[in-house]
């Protein structure tokens, strides 16, 4: 994992999930943060393709505003954990 520290954010870039629970359990994370009112999932710009990767689930750390994406794993691409380039 790359450490991307932008502000207090506590989020760590994924470049693919190794096995799939390690997924499960990444979703798990970011849905107790959900219902601990310290994330929210917002909607996608269907236009954002960073990469030539669209699609995915977009979520905001509420502390700083900061907006990441997931992207699941769809073999062989192993999924997809970024904070979106701010223009």
């Amino acid at each position: 994992m790359d450490k991307v520290k932008i502000g207090n954010c506590p989020w760590e870039e994924i470049h693919g999930f190794t096995v799939p629970s390690e997924y499960n359990c990444f979703i798990k994370y970011i849905e107790k943060q959900i219902h601990n009112n310290e994330v929210e999932e917002i909607e996608i710009n269907p236009d954002y393709g960073f990469g030539e990767i669209y699609g995915g689930r977009w979520f905001k750390y509420l502390v700083t505003g900061e907006i990441w994406r997931l992207i699941a794993p769809d073999f062989p691409f192993k999924g997809l954990w970024e904070p979106l380039i701010k223009s």
